[in-house]
């Protein structure tokens, strides 16, 4: 009974997060500040392809794209049409929220260790937090990307 307790509180704790990330300012993200910046050890996201990052990264769920099925406007598409400035700079923001989204629920998962006091609660735990780690890392190597090609179509 406490893993279904554990589960049900992370699911919980997901959805509350998730919604909050989706009224959050966007102009409260400060893509160049901590704790969004990339550090000099991550070399612009390189740093990244040493973990092959490009070939399992597509493989993993898209939670903006399962969701902008349901509901549309809930996540600004993916996909630009020519020289969208202002998409891209969204974009920008939105790996912002999704980086903190992920960073927020892994962190509040260790609460699962108080709900069920044993191995079992630590394992959760754990699992949860090594879950959402590839999507903080995929955040991480895409931002410098879009970024870049934010500051690019600024200049044409």
């Amino acid at each position: 009974m406490l893993f279904i307790y554990c589960l049900l509180y992370l699911l919980i704790i997901s959805i509350i997060v998730f919604l909050i990330g989706r009224i959050i300012p966007r102009n409260w993200i400060k893509e160049d500040k901590f704790p969004f910046k990339l550090y000099k050890w991550e070399k612009n996201g390189k740093i990244y392809e040493k973990l092959k990052i490009k070939k399992w990264k597509t493989k993993l769920p898209d939670a903006s794209l399962i969701l902008n099925k349901v509901i549309p406007s809930l996540y600004p598409t993916k996909r630009m049409k020519n020289k969208e400035i202002s998409k891209a700079k969204v974009l920008v923001k939105e790996s912002c929220i999704a980086e903190g989204t992920h960073k927020v629920v892994s962190i509040l998962g260790v609460f699962c260790i108080y709900i069920w006091k044993s191995i079992g609660g630590v394992t959760i735990a754990v699992v949860f937090y090594l879950f959402n780690v590839p999507f903080i890392l995929i955040q991480r190597y895409n931002r410098p990307r879009l970024e870049k090609l934010s500051n690019k179509l600024n200049d044409c």
